[in-house]
């Protein structure tokens, strides 16, 4: 069986793959998106927290990147519902969030972190006292400091996951169901990718290569015979039923213990464990279960009485240095790649992808676009 030549294969569905085959295809590339299905993907799990204006990362040449990354969701969910998609599963909404110390003897940690976000984002968040805090967040247990960014947002990865596949396909994306297991390539050296074989489907003639693999990108970097260290880490992420309506709550984030986001129609989720050593292992277990609800119930002691609804597990990819891998595959001249985003792929991604859609196809964007990150770039690791 061979699958019809395309301009990109992207290898990958999670939400960054989606992203990049979505703004490939509006750039005008015929693309079609190879996917494994593997059990964990981090976008089916991920909270959805996107609040660049509290994120600690202090690089000066990541701030613009990071602040894009917020102001693309509103511009690209208007182009999805033009494109037909369902948004409504997505979730987006501008909730707030609150940055939160516990206890006086964090104030070593949070002095720092609300001097550089306060500086960073003047007039986009403030300092508020425990009280305001505790009548925006009901569950909310004694607190020592808060910051509020009322204009932070959550969505939820499953949705805006389904929300792009549709608009995709609207826009001519091709989905073949499989795990590659090779990659064809000629030239000096055979540096230009010509096909990659699909388990169960055969060869896939293409003139360029997008790797989106997540969690297991190492894996297909093999076959290109180059180093991408990417790998898993495990978080559970539980979930809890409240009476009442919690869509009006915003997201309330200690700056040294666990999220709580909560989702209209009484849901809350809390998370997420750091399993750096669990590989690819999707199970719940009882430590996870232990570590995320002592953690809720310190941090918001009025959820004691809400109930168990599930928990999700998803394996973020994580690269060796912590930072996300986007660009050029090094020695190939038309393989690419986009992972490595850790716990803030469903803020970064999106942009991400968007930004190498135009490096790929040589298209220039927008003059207020940020790009990306030189730290982003792969070659760091050959």
């Amino acid at each position: 069986m061979t699958v019809e030549r395309c301009d990109v294969a992207v290898v990958g569905a999670g939400l960054v793959g989606l992203a990049l085959a979505y703004e490939l295809a509006c750039l005008g590339a015929t693309v079609t998106v190879v996917d494994g299905a593997h059990p964990g993907r981090a976008t089916d799990a991920g909270a959805g927290i996107l609040s660049p204006v509290t994120s600690a990362e202090a690089d000066a040449e990541v701030w613009p990147f990071l602040r894009q990354c917020g102001a693309h969701y509103p511009a690209l969910l208007e182009r999805l519902a033009a494109d037909g998609a369902d948004l409504e599963a997505t979730g987006y909404q501008r909730c707030g969030i609150l940055s939160l110390v516990l206890r006086p003897k964090e104030e070593e940690w949070f002095a720092p972190f609300a001097e550089l976000v306060l500086r960073r984002a003047p007039g986009e968040v403030a300092e508020i006292s425990p009280r305001e805090a505790g009548s925006l967040f009901p569950p909310l247990g004694p607190v020592h400091r808060v910051l509020h960014a009322p204009g932070s947002a959550r969505v939820d990865g499953r949705g805006m996951a389904a929300a792009l596949r549709g608009a995709a396909r609207a826009r001519g994306v091709t989905f073949v169901a499989g795990v590659v297991d090779g990659v064809t390539g000629d030239g000096a050296g055979g540096r230009s990718v010509t096909s990659v074989q699909v388990e169960g489907a055969g060869s896939l003639p293409c003139d360029a290569l997008a790797v989106a693999g997540g969690a297991w990108t190492a894996a297909l970097a093999e076959r290109l015979g180059c180093s991408l260290p990417v790998g898993p880490t495990k978080g559970q992420i539980v979930h809890l039923g409240v009476d009442g309506e919690t869509g009006g709550w915003p997201i309330a984030q200690p700056l040294l213990s666990h999220y709580l986001v909560p989702w209209p129609g009484g849901r809350v989720a809390c998370g997420g464990t750091f399993e750096v050593g669990a590989g690819f292992s999707v199970t719940v277990t009882a430590a996870g279960l232990h570590e995320l609800l002592r953690e809720c119930l310190t941090v918001a002691p009025g959820l004691a009485e809400s109930t168990y609804q599930e928990t999700r597990v998803g394996l973020r990819p994580t690269s060796a240095d912590e930072r996300a891998v986007v660009g050029r595959v090094p020695g190939w001249a038309n393989a690419w790649v986009a992972t490595g985003h850790g716990a803030n792929g469903l803020l970064q991604g999106p942009y991400s992808a968007r930004a190498l859609a135009h490096t790929m196809t040589d298209v220039t964007p927008d003059s207020d676009e940020a790009p990306l990150p030189a730290s982003f770039d792969p070659a760091r690791f050959d």
